[in-house]
């Protein structure tokens, strides 16, 4: 099985230097194009679609077949070898797209699945970027299962549309979070420069175990339960006699921004995103906690005694795919003998 995912991308490294290749596989048939847009085409619903490093437009921007989409990932310390995987295009992943899934990717336009008629359902994103927003829904009406699962991704801003039954964790996340209902927020690293709307029109959703390191607000959010989060400013609601029923218990406070990560010194301010950055909660770094005790420490205090944020549970924030990395990939530029001289070196991840 390892076999079988790692040789795409052993194949695209020893072509990259030349022209982009873009490897399609069915189960153990593998199929390669010169042209993304070829590669897409061609691909029946369920293929696996490994995509290269370099920045790529797609033509056709509305996508409505299953694929699964694999880059190298958008980490420059991780993508030395093989550059980010970029894909410059807006995207609109329609209805059809059902149990698609994305890793790997740095999408640096706008993405949004689904459509009037037929929702995108039980898609997975993990470990991509996105640099705009990301709708998971392209109408407001109703309230659909979307079971929309986000993991280890960097973002923009969010939109709902008013969807349930999503999943953003361990991600970072920089603007507001928009029109969520039974959803739920868990280890993400919130970083919003808006005081009162980080959560906006947000209903009946659990926030656990976050960081605001900046702001922390909800606005016309009702019913929210907020457990074990750190605010680097003041709690944004009462509990218990919430004039909008949001309620929580466990929450840590006014820690302040610049207490809140190791690192964010390579950014213009807290809440823009930097590769450089540090976001492990930074030690010693203490906070008030909801009976009004100050001087609480910061550090174990999410619900499974890990820390809050993207580096807290067994399994916290990785920065590349699970599928196999290339690490280094040096080839030579003629051939000796007949023969073309490859060294690759891949490391294989456990998750």
């Amino acid at each position: 099985m390892k076999k079988i995912i790692i040789l795409p991308f052993l194949f695209l490294a020893t072509l990259s230097w030349g022209q982009a290749q873009f490897v399609v596989q069915n189960g153990t048939k593998t199929e390669v194009y010169n042209n993304i847009n070829t590669a897409i085409t061609n691909a029946v619903a369920g293929d696996t679609l490994y995509i290269p490093g370099g920045g790529f437009t797609i033509t056709n921007t509305t996508i409505d077949k299953t694929l699964h989409w694999v880059g190298h990932g958008h980490y420059p310390s991780e993508t030395g070898a093989t550059m980010q995987t970029r894909i410059n295009s807006a995207l609109n992943f329609t209805g059809n797209c059902d149990n698609s899934s994305f890793e790997g990717i740095f999408f640096t336009s706008e993405v949004s699945f689904g459509s009037a008629d037929n929702e995108a359902e039980n898609i997975l994103m993990k470990r991509c970027r996105v640099l705009s927003n990301l709708s998971l829904r392209t109408v407001t009406t109703g309230n659909p299962d979307l079971n929309f699962q986000i993991s280890e991704c960097v973002l923009y801003t969010l939109f709902g549309n008013y969807g349930i039954n999503c999943l953003i964790e361990k991600s970072l996340i920089f603007n507001r979070i928009h029109y969520f209902v039974q959803s739920q927020f868990s280890h993400n690293s919130i970083n919003v420069s808006s005081s009162n709307r980080v959560i906006y029109l947000c209903t009946s959703c659990i926030f656990v175990d976050n960081v605001f390191g900046y702001e922390g607000g909800l606005y016309n959010s009702f019913s929210c339960v907020i457990n074990n989060n750190v605010f680097a400013g003041s709690l944004p609601f009462t509990p218990v006699t919430d004039i909008n029923g949001n309620d929580g218990f466990n929450n840590i406070y006014n820690v302040g921004s610049a207490n809140v990560y190791s690192d964010v010194s390579q950014s213009v301010n807290p809440y823009t995103f930097a590769y450089e950055n540090d976001y492990t909660l930074k030690g010693g770094s203490t906070g008030t906690d909801q009976s009004g005790a100050s001087g609480i420490s910061i550090s174990g205090t999410a619900t499974d005694g890990t820390n809050a944020g993207i580096y807290g549970t067994a399994t916290p924030y990785k920065t590349i795919p699970y599928y196999p990395h290339i690490n280094t990939a040096n080839i030579a530029t003629q051939a000796v003998n007949n023969e073309l001289g490859i060294d690759i070196n891949a490391e294989a991840q456990s998750r």
